[in-house]
This record gives structure tokens, sequence and C-alpha cells, in this order.
């Protein structure tokens, strides 16, 4: 039986390269004292120092998220909006085709029928 692979989160992994950094400790120390792989911890430190160059420039990596995060909400309070607008219709078409009956039903796909470039239900009022 295999041994489930642990994951282990952003914070614990800057928190361990940071104490390695900090030269208290040795690799293999901390490693074994977290219970890890030292090669993991190699791992994450060398990822750390190859993007630490981001933290030094977060203005324009956090503006472009936050421009792109704003973006997206407004796109999506658009389209909630039309969902809505949408719906509201759906549903005034569907009770008013009830409402209509049967004669005025047929009168209508009738009417469709014989002039293809009007909008279906566009005069139902």
């Amino acid at each position: 039986m295999s041994k489930k692979r642990t994951k282990y989160t952003s914070t614990f992994k800057t928190k361990l390269v940071l104490e390695l950094l900090q030269n208290k400790s040795t690799l293999v120390q901390i490693a074994s004292k977290h219970n890890i792989l030292s090669q993991n911890l190699q791992n994450w430190k060398k990822t750390f120092l190859a993007n630490a160059e981001i933290a030094m420039e977060p203005s324009k990596a956090v503006k472009e998220y936050k421009e792109e995060l704003i973006k997206s909400q407004k796109q999506n309070e658009r389209l909630t909006t039309l969902v809505g607008k949408v719906t509201v219709e759906k549903e005034w078409l569907a009770k008013k085709l009830k409402s209509l009956g049967l004669s005025n039903c047929k009168q209508l796909v009738e009417l469709k029928l014989s002039s293809p470039h009007m909008p279906c239900f566009s005069s139902v009022g």
C-alpha cells in the first residue's frame, strides 16, 4: 500500500525556507525536525530564491491582478443581470402563451410561418 502524498501550504514552506536562510540550523536539521525530505526543502529554497524578485516588485503584479479581478467582477455583474432579464422574459412569455388559449397560439404560429422575418412574440402583449 502506497503512502499518501502530503501537501504543504505555502506558508509552511516559506517559514522553513526563511528558517534555513537565517543559518540557525542546517538543511538536514530543519528537514528532520519537521519530518520532511531534505530534497523537498532544497527545492522550496530554489523556488523561493528564483521568485524573490517578484516580492520586490509587487506593485505591477498586484495592480494587474486587481485590474483583472475588477474586470471579471464587472463581467460577472453584467452576465448576472442578463441572466435575470432573460429569465424574467422567459417566464413572462410562458405565462402569456398559456393565457392566450389554443386558438390564439395557433394564429401566432401560422403568422410566424407566413412571415419568417417577423420576430415571434414581439407584438404579443
